[in-house]
């Protein structure tokens, strides 16, 4: 949980530097809620944000995440890393092959790309929406990661350290049910963001740090947790 907190830093970690420099090739990012009920005003909308970009996507390719690849901070799954169109197409070339040598790039139908996208759910990994700008014809979100906040340069630094700020959005929040709530922590552990703490034995949630990820949302014992939509 401490690497969680503004400011941490791993003995293996990603100068800062770095992370500045690739964030310049990343026009937004968009913290996405994965197959949860979104309430508004009463009404149930069911966004299934990472389908709706797989499902209009001309081509999708995964490769082994290299922040994980390269730092090792924690044991979530490798081969998450969604590429589509633009830069699914880049990831075939010479020039992407040479530098991803040792990422396991393979093509995947829609089916397989959510069975990507489920597991990293399961394993706790905030599924991010990139728009690179650094393939030959960006188009759009070409990019889905399934970031953690310990490995990932842009995620982990932009979270530890407040850099790249134009790069986190959120299309989501959460609100908590306390007549429910438990104050167990599964939720606590869940948000990589900083959101929810356990101060004095009771959960305390700070709205403005949550992007919606739904991470939260089904693992809660009580299902006090649910999904806004942000208008």
């Amino acid at each position: 949980m401490a690497h969680k907190q503004p400011g941490y830093r791993f003995e293996n970690d990603w100068e800062p530097e770095m992370s500045i420099s690739d964030a310049k090739y990343v026009a937004m990012g968009i913290a996405l809620p994965i197959y949860e009920e979104i309430r508004v005003n009463n009404t149930v909308l069911n966004l299934d944000s990472v389908k709706h970009y797989l499902e209009r996507a001309k081509k999708i390719s995964v490769m082994d995440c290299p922040c994980r690849t390269k730092r090792k901070h924690c044991d979530a799954p490798l081969d998450t890393c969604l590429m589509l169109d633009d830069m699914a197409e880049f990831s075939e070339t010479e020039k992407f092959r040479g530098s991803h040598a040792k990422s396991h790039v393979h093509n995947l139908t829609v089916e397989e790309a959510l069975k990507v996208v489920e597991k990293a759910h399961t394993a706790g990994l905030v599924p991010m929406a990139y728009m690179r700008t650094d393939t030959p014809k960006p188009e759009g979100v070409n990019f889905i990661c399934n970031c953690c906040s310990c490995c990932c340069s842009i995620f982990g630094l932009t979270l530890r350290f407040g850099m790249a700020p134009h790069i986190l959005k959120s299309v989501a929040t959460t609100l908590t049910d306390e007549s429910k709530c438990t104050s167990c922590g599964v939720c606590v552990d869940r948000c990589h963001f900083g959101a929810r703490k356990i101060v004095n034995g009771k959960m305390e949630y700070n709205k403005d740090l949550c992007f919606g990820c739904g991470l939260c949302v089904d693992t809660c014992p009580t299902e006090s947790i649910k999904l806004i939509q942000l208008t």
